[in-house]
C-alpha cells in the first residue's frame, strides 16, 4: 500500500530534492502545486489524505524524475510523490493556471520554486476536477471542493448562488453546480 503523507514528509522530500538538483547543478525547477498537497498546505485537508504533490507544469526533464522516484524510494513514499500529471488533463494548463493566484510556499529551497494555488484557485481546480470526472471517478474531488466552499462559509446552494466569487461553477462547470445542488446542505 502507498504511503500516506504530511505536509512534514512532502517539505522532508522536497528538502532532499532541492539538495539533489543543487549537487546535479541542474536548472531551477517550477511547481505550481494543486491538488491535495495545497489543500493540506491551506488547512483545507486533514494530514496524511495524499500521496502526492500535483504540480500545474509542464513534465520535469529526466534527470528531475530519476531524482523524484530515488527520494521516493528513499523516503518510502509514492515514487512519483511530485508529478505534472494535472497538466496533461483537458483544460487545466490553458483554462486554470491563468487564473489561478499562486503563492509562495515559503520554504527553503534554492531550486525549486515552490507555488501553492490560492483557496479560490483551488475551488476552480476542484470544480472542474468534479465537472470532468477526475483523472479516476473519485471522492475526494466532491469533498474537497465542498470542505472549500465551507471554508468561505457557503454551506448550501443558495448561498453559492449569492457568492460572486463563485459564479464560475454555475456558468463553466454545470455537473458539478449539479452536484453540488442535490447535496443539499453542506
Amino acid at each position: 500500500m502507498v504511503k500516506l503523507c504530511s505536509i512534514d514528509d512532502f517539505k522532508q522530500a522536497l528538502l532532499l530534492l532541492d539538495r539533489k538538483l543543487q549537487e546535479m547543478d541542474a536548472k531551477p525547477i517550477q511547481i505550481r502545486a494543486i491538488g491535495g498537497f495545497a489543500l493540506m498546505f491551506h488547512g483545507l485537508r486533514q494530514e496524511e489524505q495524499t500521496i502526492d504533490i500535483d504540480s500545474l507544469t509542464k513534465a520535469f526533464p529526466q534527470p528531475v524524475l530519476d531524482a523524484i522516484k530515488s527520494i521516493g524510494k528513499e523516503l518510502e513514499i509514492d515514487e512519483d510523490w511530485l508529478n505534472t500529471d494535472c497538466a496533461t488533463l483537458h483544460g487545466f494548463m490553458k483554462e486554470l493556471a491563468p487564473k489561478i493566484h499562486w503563492l509562495d510556499a515559503d520554504y527553503p529551497l534554492a531550486k525549486i520554486n515552490l507555488k501553492v494555488a490560492d483557496p479560490l484557485g483551488l475551488a476552480r481546480s476542484k470544480a472542474k476536477a468534479v465537472h470532468d470526472g477526475g483523472l479516476v471517478p473519485r471522492g475526494t474531488d466532491k469533498e474537497d471542493i465542498i470542505r472549500i466552499l465551507l471554508s468561505f462559509g457557503i454551506e448550501d446552494i443558495g448561498a453559492l448562488d449569492k457568492a460572486s466569487d463563485f459564479s464560475f461553477i454555475k456558468e463553466s462547470y454545470p455537473r458539478c453546480y449539479a452536484f453540488l445542488a442535490e447535496a443539499g446542505k453542506w
